[in-house]
């Protein structure tokens, strides 16, 4: 679902600075996203910068690897996060960043506060948080509530390549605050019929929980609050017609999102649980903390390259 909340945001966010696509962009905007040029973050990051599509491959800032880490978002100070206008490539400044503006994230009230606002044309316009390093393998502990307490309101927490396609999320929907939702996708493939819900849990929007992702080249887990309620081998994801395992395997990166997919397309609005209805806002991701262990010791040096 985020390649959906991804167009929403550009659309909404970016302005014309340069050419890309079908085009070049210059030395002075070099970094091309999605038919636009700059050179700040939000463009040469590499969680979003289109080498390919830039003014050289080496436009795009190289991409920083996996090492064990806890963000404790209840605290304010420590590198932890911060905008994206002010993040300048380097991770160990900010492990996590806001990925577009105008930025509806921010650290308040002892956590890290993702805001879905309405706009003036009566959408909402929401958040994304990203993690600075790429992990391949590994476990994501993050103790979060979600802001889904209206229809149409979805939260996520997503490990994704958005280049490849590959993605393995939590969602979090309106309709239903008593589950979490999980899936996985393989180089975009869309397959919605392989999402299982949680055990029945307290309210996800009025209670913290703990959600776990345990990403190994074998398999992947889902767990909140320490019970396992889901597995996926990668010997099952065999797809005998193209010879693939169609299995999550490229490096990609962590991040946290709230938006609005009540005005989506049907099938998107249907499963969000239609219109927001927006005399229930505020709507806040809360994220107390997130703790990444790297499948590969922590070694930013020791990842298995993906072409």
């Amino acid at each position: 679902m985020k390649l959906e909340l991804i167009s929403l945001l550009l659309t909404s966010s970016l302005v014309l600075a340069g050419k890309c696509g079908t085009q070049t962009c210059g030395k002075d905007t070099p970094c091309c996203v999605k038919g636009y040029c700059n050179s700040n973050a939000m463009y040469c990051a590499p969680f979003s910068c289109e080498s390919e599509n830039s003014h050289e491959p080496k436009s795009c800032w190289n991409t920083p690897h996996c090492v064990d880490t806890v963000a404790d978002f209840t605290k304010p100070s420590g590198p932890h996060f911060a905008q994206i206008a002010n993040y300048q490539g380097e991770p160990q400044t900010a492990a996590y960043v806001s990925q577009y503006e105008p930025s509806n994230a921010k650290l308040a009230n002892e956590q890290l506060e993702l805001t879905l606002a309405k706009q003036s044309d009566g959408k909402g316009f929401g958040a994304v948080v990203i993690g600075t390093r790429a992990i391949q393998y590994g476990t994501v502990t993050a103790v979060l509530k979600s802001g889904s307490i209206s229809g149409g309101v979805v939260s996520s927490l997503i490990i994704r390549n958005d280049k490849i396609g590959d993605e393995i999320d939590f969602e979090f929907v309106g309709a239903d605050r008593s589950t979490v939702q999980s899936n996985y996708y393989w180089h975009n493939e869309l397959d919605y019929t392989k999402m299982v819900k949680s055990q029945l849990l307290p309210d996800t929007t009025a209670n913290y929980h703990t959600y776990q992702i345990v990403w190994s080249p074998d398999s992947i887990q889902w767990k909140v609050n320490d019970h396992l309620f889901r597995t996926v081998k990668r010997a099952d994801t065999w797809d005998a017609s193209k010879g693939v395992f169609k299995y999550p395997e490229a490096e990609a990166f962590i991040s946290f999102s709230i938006w609005d997919g009540g005005s989506g397309a049907k099938g998107t609005a249907d499963w969000a649980g239609g219109a927001i209805n927006w005399s229930a806002a505020p709507f806040n991701l809360g994220v107390k903390s997130i703790a990444v262990n790297c499948y590969y010791k922590g070694n930013e040096t020791t990842y298995k390259k993906h072409d």
